[in-house]
C-alpha cells in the first residue's frame, strides 16, 4: 500500500483548511432573494392548474408505455426461449 500515510496527512490537512475556511466566512443570512408569499397574488391559479395536469397526464402516459415495453420484452424473450428449446 503505497501513499496511505501520505494520504491520510493530506487529507487532515485539508480537512483543517476547510474548518478555517468555514470560521473566515460570513454566515449566511435569511434570504433576501424573492419570496413566496409577496409574489403568490401574482400567480396565475389556472395556468398552475393546467401545468399540474399537464405533469400528472404525462406521468400517467410515461407508466402505461414503460408496462407495454416491459410486455414487449418479456414476449419475445419467452418466444425466443420457445425457439431455442423446441
Amino acid at each position: 500500500m503505497t501513499g496511505g500515510a501520505g494520504f491520510i496527512s493530506s487529507a487532515n490537512k485539508s480537512s483543517k483548511e476547510n474548518r478555517n475556511l468555514g470560521k473566515i466566512r460570513p454566515k449566511r443570512r435569511g434570504s433576501e432573494g424573492i419570496s413566496r408569499e409577496k409574489n403568490m397574488d401574482k400567480a396565475d391559479l389556472k395556468n398552475i392548474d393546467d401545468s399540474i395536469n399537464y405533469r400528472m397526464d404525462r406521468r400517467s402516459s410515461f407508466a402505461r408505455s414503460s408496462y407495454f415495453f416491459a410486455g414487449l420484452v418479456s414476449l419475445i424473450i419467452g418466444l425466443l426461449l420457445y425457439m431455442l428449446f423446441s
